[in-house]
């Protein structure tokens, strides 16, 4: 019985020299400094982003520089990739170099709507592309060419160490003068941006 008591109170001692390092150890916590929680708005997507674009069609696979705006749910690209658009409808290289060089910049408006996820510190797009409509010259002549693109998922933006969007958009149609390009298959832009 008595080596029993031993036991037991060299226990208890051992818990009550223990208890005051522990409250020690926390009442350091307190005097820490928090971080500032990072916060997310809708005024965040405004501004200019610059990045790029992996472009794959079929099996093939690349990428190009661009740059857009955002500003009240319209995303606005001063300068579209156009490449692979203008040789799915010009199959000659060299003639589909001369029409590219021939249209120039082409402008596209993109519309989306956001949702904000505060919980998740990110935005979630729901984008509403419309047609792009182009005169592309093919052999000399002028041909109205009419890219439908569609969104293949929905598009999405953090705000981090870094502010970030990043979406999808799919060229699902070409039409030439009203005659859709056939065979066609679809370009997929996959935008990875980040504002400046």
């Amino acid at each position: 019985m008595k080596k029993f008591n031993h036991v037991k109170l060299i226990s208890m001692l051992v818990i009550l020299l223990a208890i005051p390092f522990a409250l020690a150890s926390c009442s350091n916590d307190d005097d820490a400094p928090k971080p500032n929680p990072v916060t997310i708005s809708f005024d965040d997507l405004n501004g200019e982003y610059t990045g790029k674009a992996g472009v794959s069609q079929g099996t093939v696979n690349g990428e190009t520089a661009v740059a857009f705006s955002a500003k009240k749910n319209l995303i606005s690209y001063a300068e579209f990739p156009m490449k692979e658009i203008v040789y799915s409808v010009i199959s000659d290289p060299a003639k589909a170099n001369q029409a590219l060089a021939a249209i120039g910049k082409i402008k596209y408006d993109l519309d989306y709507t956001a949702v904000l996820y505060q919980y998740k510190k990110e935005i979630e797009l729901n984008l509403l592309p419309k047609e792009l409509t182009v005169q592309v010259p093919v052999d000399g002549v002028s041909k109205k060419v009419v890219i439908t693109f569609t969104a293949s998922k929905k598009g999405l933006f953090t705000k981090q160490n870094t502010q970030n969007m990043n979406f999808e958009l799919l060229a699902s149609k070409i039409t030439v003068d009203g005659t859709a390009v056939n065979p066609f298959n679809p370009i997929k832009y996959n935008f990875q941006m980040l504002k400046k």
